[in-house]
């Protein structure tokens, strides 16, 4: 008598690939009811895993998931990419189901199929494809043999599988029957061993464990077991910790657009880990302490003094330097003397993201109710935290710069070496305010208009910018007169411009008539007249 219940699984997948995952996730787990064939009447497996081995469309793929969600609409499902995608440019479609892997292992199979069973959700955010399909040809004779003859252990392999997944099967014929199996599948593993490379046939349908692993390096795979908003936030904080803690920044100090480039490595790093264990203490303070009242109130303040921790705690506290012949705390003389009051609206609001995270409920973003655990809501989430410390950070780099402007001795502990200089650093500087001058007055009112968002993140250890398309309308009623005046000659620029080209093309045409018609005709009449006058007309 079972404990417990086997999990029913049903895998759609070509015939190879599908036969030895099944055997492999059996082997490794006794507790799985795995069927290959779909068609099977009274079929209602708790998850289905789909193989794609290549697409041609996001919207067939999306089709058919909605199928098969309508077909087995109390069933999970697992989509797995595998094999050869047709280019490498080719991104992951984003697709609304309980799992997404690509190119995984088996025991990462077998793990998402327990969490997903559990009732989470498992995904991976990167594809890093690198090969290339090959062109189908036209099979020989040998082929053909070759394929025949794999069919027919296809039949008698789904023929077996039957009796093996059927519960009237005794456990005894069960043991054998699995035997059987195991040897046709090396058989046909050897006939592709021997023959299927030199005649380039079953070339991607191999669920090869190397080459996965090889391909898979470097994949980030989200395993989210409860879907809890503050599970899901500490996901994104271990990310983002681990991505910026790293010292080793390229920096441009050229590009006066990012201050952050402006001081030393080390602090860039210092700031941003620290301003994210700010923003989880904080999240964790309010979700233990503003039970029963509303912590909006004070979300202002609270934020502001998330800014001044973490500005404040740039070097180590015990670190102190002579100012004026008194020896000072450097964290605490910034502290005193910063306000982080300054917001840059290329970041969204804090307590945007925030508020689903304590409350547990799904993001708004862009009009629409994102949970968190989808993979896309993940993506938007974590991107949205991650410019918004980056952006808060360039600010509070920003005060670093003021406060060293009246301090020339804490430039030489805090500021790149090659700005320390009174001229190098005082052209940073100037150029710092002549960019935010041109960005907060036109650039910005562009972007609003034309409803894009930058985007600041560290990319390959360099400071990338990259715009979305996002619904900034709100924020474009805010702006101000001169502001407005900008978006305001956009739009009379986008109106005229049809009607200018229009004028154009009309006055080309009248030219065009007026010179092979007026002149030409002109020219020819002159022409003639000469020829008649030399006594060689040309009516003659």
């Amino acid at each position: 008598m079972e404990l417990t219940k086997k999990k029913s699984i049903l895998i759609i997948a070509p015939s190879l690939i599908a036969e030895s995952l099944s055997l492999k996730l059996t082997s490794l787990d006794n507790n799985l009811n795995i069927t290959l064939d779909s068609g099977s009447k009274n079929l209602n497996p708790d998850l289905i895993i789909w193989n794609i081995l290549n697409y041609q469309s996001e919207d067939l793929i999306r089709l058919e998931l909605l199928k098969l969600k309508e077909r087995w609409d109390e069933s999970n499902i697992l989509v797995i990419f595998s094999g050869e995608l047709l280019n490498k440019t080719k991104v992951t479609p984003s697709l609304n189901s309980e799992g997404l892997l690509l190119n995984p292992s088996v025991d990462k199979v077998l793990e998402s199929i327990n969490i997903i069973s559990e009732g989470g959700r498992v995904f991976d955010l990167e594809n890093n494809p690198s090969v290339v399909v090959k062109k189908e040809k036209e099979l020989t004779f040998n082929q053909k043999l070759l394929s025949s003859g794999l069919k027919q252990i296809d039949n008698e392999i789904n023929y077996i599988f039957k009796y093996v997944n059927s519960d009237s099967t005794p456990e005894f014929y069960k043991f054998i029957l699995k035997g059987r199996l195991r040897e046709l599948i090396t058989a046909k593993s050897f006939l592709i061993f021997l023959w299927g490379n030199s005649l380039d046939l079953y070339s991607e349908a191999i669920y090869t464990e190397n080459k996965i692993n090889i391909e898979n390096k470097n994949t980030n795979t989200i395993f989210i077991k409860d879907k809890n908003t503050l599970e899901i936030w500490d996901l994104i904080l271990e990310r983002l910790s681990k991505r910026y803690a790293s010292t080793n920044f390229d920096v441009e100090f050229n590009n006066s657009s990012i201050i952050l480039s402006g001081i030393k490595k080390e602090f860039i790093s210092r700031l941003i880990c620290t301003m994210l264990d700010e923003l989880d203490n904080l999240i964790k303070n309010i979700k233990e302490n503003y039970k029963e009242k509303d912590y909006k109130e004070d979300f202002n303040s609270l934020i502001e003094e998330l800014k001044l921790n973490t500005i404040s705690n740039i070097t180590e506290g015990y670190f102190r330097i002579k100012k004026n012949g008194e020896s000072i705390s450097i964290n605490e003389y910034i502290y005193k003397e910063v306000t982080c009051n300054e917001k840059d609206r290329e970041s969204h609001e804090s307590i945007m993201f925030i508020d689903p995270i304590i409350k547990n409920e799904p993001i708004d973003f862009d009009g629409k109710l994102l949970p968190l655990y989808e993979t896309e809501s993940f993506v938007v989430l974590e991107n949205i935290i991650s410019n918004w410390i980056i952006r808060n950070c360039n600010l509070l780099a920003s005060e670093v710069f003021n406060i060293c402007s009246s301090w020339p001795e804490l430039r030489t502990i805090l500021i790149n070496p090659q700005l320390q200089s009174t001229r190098s650093f005082e052209r940073f500087r100037n150029n710092i305010n002549n960019y935010n001058r041109w960005h907060e007055n036109i650039y910005m009112p562009i972007y609003l208009y034309e409803s894009k968002r930058e985007y600041i993140d560290i990319i390959d250890s360099k400071f990338t910018r990259y715009y979305k398309n996002e619904n900034r309308e709100k924020e474009l009623e805010n702006l101000e007169w001169f502001q407005k005046q900008v978006t305001l000659l956009v739009e009379i620029r986008d109106a005229i411009a049809p009607q200018l080209e229009i004028a154009v093309k009309y006055i080309g045409n009248l030219f065009v008539n007026f010179l092979t018609k007026v002149v030409g005709k002109a020219i020819g009449l002159v022409g003639k007249g000469i020829l008649q006058g030399l006594g060689r007309s040309s009516t003659k």
